[in-house]
């Protein structure tokens, strides 16, 4: 087995770090304490955490372009397959959680992210979009009134916040898991 690179294990740890703290709590000095290096060796191979969340958006960008490419490939309408790719979005979005927890700070903190999160919420909320429509068709129900639109912006607020939401319920018994979520919205095709 190969050994991991400080580079890599530096990104491993932060994403461990950034998931469980939330990308704002988090400073280079933590991640280079939480690891046990000294700030200059986080330094050399990162210039401050900036670097490190841009290396860690550009992982889940590429991760989440790859599950929409092959979903899009295989999509036939059939719910069930549609459900299934919704999990698999859902659990690349929890990989990196604290990207999709706070989104919308992402975006104000990092100029340089902005345009490429952009151009992905779009393309995902075109995909499910596209998914519904085939889900929709292959049901015979009629798209009237933006249906497939409205529903696939449920799937998506479902996805993206599904994490924090999670997390709130925390402490509770039989909290609903988010493939439940997902099948309600599905629900009138099944």
């Amino acid at each position: 087995m190969a050994k991991m690179s400080t580079r890599d294990l530096i990104l491993d740890v932060a994403l461990v770090l950034l998931n469980g703290r939330g990308e704002s709590s988090v400073t280079s000095v933590d991640l280079a304490n939480e690891m046990n290096i000294s700030p200059g060796n986080l330094y050399y191979h990162f210039k401050g955490k900036e670097q490190v969340v841009e290396e860690l958006y550009a992982q889940y960008h590429a991760r989440v372009l790859i599950a929409l490419q092959e979903i899009t490939k295989q999509a036939k309408g059939d719910t069930k397959e549609t459900l299934a790719s919704m999990t698999v979005i859902s659990d690349i979005l929890q990989q990196f959680k604290f990207i999709s927890q706070d989104i919308r700070g992402i975006h104000e903190r990092y100029p340089s992210l902005r345009d490429s999160l952009a151009k992905l919420l779009s393309f995902l909320d075109q995909t499910i979009t596209g998914l519904v429509k085939l889900v929709m068709d292959k049901s015979n129900v009629t798209d009237s009134s933006n249906a497939s639109r409205l529903l696939a912006g449920n799937l998506l607020y479902t996805l993206i916040n599904f994490g924090s939401y999670d997390d709130l319920l925390a402490d509770q018994e039989n909290k609903p898991s988010i493939e439940e979520h997902l099948y309600l919205h599905f629900l009138p095709f099944l």
